[in-house]
């Protein structure tokens, strides 16, 4: 890893952050102040850590070479998730910025073209069916994913056996840790379409890739027509609000079972959990709100 070559992220001061991003920091404990250098520290475990794993995948490669095995065999490396790695003043996942949605995607093996960057959106949920595909099973059509196989085949994609025709868009969606709303995203083209909750109570987020890689400026409020274009797509796909309000109420019943399996120790076992240094900056505030919130 070129440390010096390193880039440092630029972030939006705390004020001007998104409400769900300034959550996701805080409860990251990424609030603070952090020099330069422990900024590029922190990149640079990262990439080191993409490093060693190219390095791993060399060595399966190198292993079906050496038993005869490469020839006959597809390959297929992707990821689960990114690294924000102090990109928008967050590390780990847990968001729809590029860092932690964009995840790598490569495929090798007989049929597939080779050195070829495809520059279609396409999905986790399409390796299923792609790996369907491959087997020469049957694809379900109630599936959400499309295989991968037109795409990757070296005939052009409308050469290919009919199958359903692949949409412009990808969708994903996230109601875990570290974000104190539901999230849905849309990406179609350059645009990115980020919107939460019932869709209304907190706003939503527009950015456009090509001008902006790095999604430093929202223009949901200087392109409304392209916001409403998307989150009617979005709402065509799943109806967010009502999966939001499912998962609300799912969330809530569970904090308070697992409030109750604690008794006494409530107070001292939140006070420690991943927040905890800004947590006990005032302990009982926070324990108020979530009474409210109860």
């Amino acid at each position: 890893v070129n440390y010096e070559a390193i880039k440092i992220p630029k972030w939006s001061s705390l004020s001007e952050m998104h409400p769900v991003d300034y959550y996701s920091s805080y409860t990251k404990n990424c609030t603070g102040e952090f020099t330069k250098e422990e900024v590029r520290n922190i990149r640079a475990f990262y990439y080191a850590m993409c490093a060693e794993t190219d390095a791993m995948l060399g060595e399966i490669i190198s292993a079906l070479r050496d038993t005869g095995l490469l020839g006959k065999t597809i390959i297929i490396f992707t990821a689960d998730h990114g690294e924000l790695a102090m990109e928008h003043r967050q590390f780990y996942k847990m968001s729809m910025y590029e860092g932690s949605s964009h995840v790598p995607l490569l495929v090798m093996g007989p049929g597939v073209r080779e050195q070829q960057q495809i520059p279609n959106v396409v999905s986790l949920v399409d390796i299923y069916p792609t790996m369907l595909d491959i087997a020469r099973i049957p694809v379900p059509q109630n599936l959400s994913g499309y295989s991968l196989l037109p795409l990757l085949h070296e005939k052009a994609e409308n050469e290919a056996a009919p199958r359903r025709p692949r949409p412009s868009w990808v969708l994903s969606e996230f109601h875990g840790c570290n974000v104190n709303s539901s999230v849905y995203m849309l990406r179609t083209g350059k645009w990115k379409y980020i919107t939460y909750s019932d869709g209304s109570s907190v706003l939503p987020q527009l950015f456009d890739l090509t001008a902006d890689p790095d999604e430093l400026t929202n223009v949901a409020v200087k392109f409304p027509v392209t916001v409403r274009s998307l989150d009617k797509i979005l709402r065509s796909i799943i109806n967010y609000p009502k999966v939001s309000s499912s998962v609300q109420e799912y969330n809530k019943q569970q904090f308070i079972s697992w409030k109750q399996s604690l008794g006494h120790n409530y107070s001292s076992v939140i006070a420690n959990l991943r927040w905890h240094q800004d947590w006990l900056k005032d302990q009982k505030k926070y324990e108020n709100a979530i009474d409210k919130w109860l």
